[in-house]
């Protein structure tokens, strides 16, 4: 009975926020007439001296902005951290990853973000240079003389199957992707809220660099801004997928997880630099295994539309050999408009 409704809840998640997408998006197309009317309604009755505190304003933030630049950055809500921000950029990062079980990755990920109106955007993720070395595990700690016995857990929460053993141990090309489509739908309990679809797509050139296995992460965004924070630009963010496979070649594991992204935007100095604490979440309801996992990001505007940051991450509640043990992420954040 369980299984049974474990099995329906991917259906009914993705029929829920597909009804939501589409009344969203009726009520923003209806929403844009009345603001529009609005606005026109607004521009013919302003008094002068509206008008004239109005442009005082604008001049005075045009000024806060210049000044920003100036320092070597840009307004703190412009760095690329917030979900809201639906501005065009392009982010690409490398990172490296030790799992518990002593599986190395290494990937160079084309990452980035294309608006499709001002409330919904577009992104993609695509480790396009992509390394696994499994000759630190235990298993296969003799290779290439020895060979390895079992499988090798890799992956963490983006491939949680099994990883095959074989050959010298290492193999490099292209990892398994990933495309985004999501925006927001309102406010409500003091934040804004988004929703979307995550689509898994496997794409990798060696069956030991992917999954094979395509995957539907449906999600909900729940973003507040931090008022008591003394720096302009600051919120709290949590990200909520449920994961689930759509479609995996024979021989690989089912795919049912919660996965939770949780951080804070910490603006530290006007020049630009922040400090972005993030916590993830895990939940694996085929392993009933759940992992923790902290990663501090550090960054600053080096230009007007430009961030450089660097992110550290440790696991700190393992407890299966395909958890994350630690990693290093280094990017770059460049907007487009």
């Amino acid at each position: 009975m369980i299984k049974q409704v474990m099995d329906r809840i991917p259906a009914v998640i993705s029929l829920l926020t597909i009804m939501l997408m589409c009344l969203t998006w009726a009520a923003g197309q209806e929403a844009e007439k009345t603001e529009s009317t609005i606005a026109q309604a607004e521009e013919e009755t302003f008094e002068s001296s509206r008008l004239t505190e109005l442009a005082s304003l604008r001049t005075e933030a045009a000024a806060v902005r210049t000044q920003a630049q100036q320092q070597g950055g840009q307004p703190p809500e412009q760095n690329g951290t917030d979900p809201r921000d639906m501005a065009s950029k392009f982010m690409p990062y490398y990172r490296h990853t030790e799992l518990e079980s002593g599986l190395i990755q290494n990937e160079f990920v084309l990452f980035g973000l294309m608006a499709l109106t001002k409330k919904w955007a577009f992104t993609y993720e695509i480790p396009l240079a992509y390394h696994r070395d499994i000759t630190g595990t235990a298993n296969c700690s003799g290779l290439p003389t020895i060979p390895c016995f079992g499988t090798i857990p890799g992956g963490g929460a983006t491939l949680p199957n099994g990883l095959p053993a074989s050959g010298q141990g290492k193999a490099a090309g292209i990892g398994d992707g990933n495309v985004r489509i999501f925006g927001s739908v309102g406010h409500a309990l003091g934040g804004d809220w988004m929703t979307g679809f995550e689509f898994g797509i496997p794409i990798a050139s060696e069956d030991v660099l992917g999954s094979e296995t395509a995957t539907l992460s449906p999600m909900l965004v729940y973003v507040k801004n931090l008022g008591f924070w003394p720096g302009p630009g600051a919120f709290f963010a949590a990200m909520n997928f449920y994961k689930f496979d759509i479609w995996k070649t024979a021989g690989r594991g089912a795919i049912r997880q919660y996965i939770g992204r949780w951080f804070f935007m910490l603006p530290l100095h006007p020049s630009g630099i922040y400090a972005l604490p993030e916590f993830q979440l895990i939940y694996d309801w085929m392993s009933d295994n759940f992992s923790v996992w902290i990663g501090p990001e550090f960054g600053k505007m080096v230009g007007p539309g430009q961030i450089a940051y660097f992110k550290p991450g440790w696991g700190i509640k393992n407890s299966l050999e395909a958890d994350r043990k630690w990693s290093l992420e280094v990017g770059f954040r460049w907007f487009l408009q």
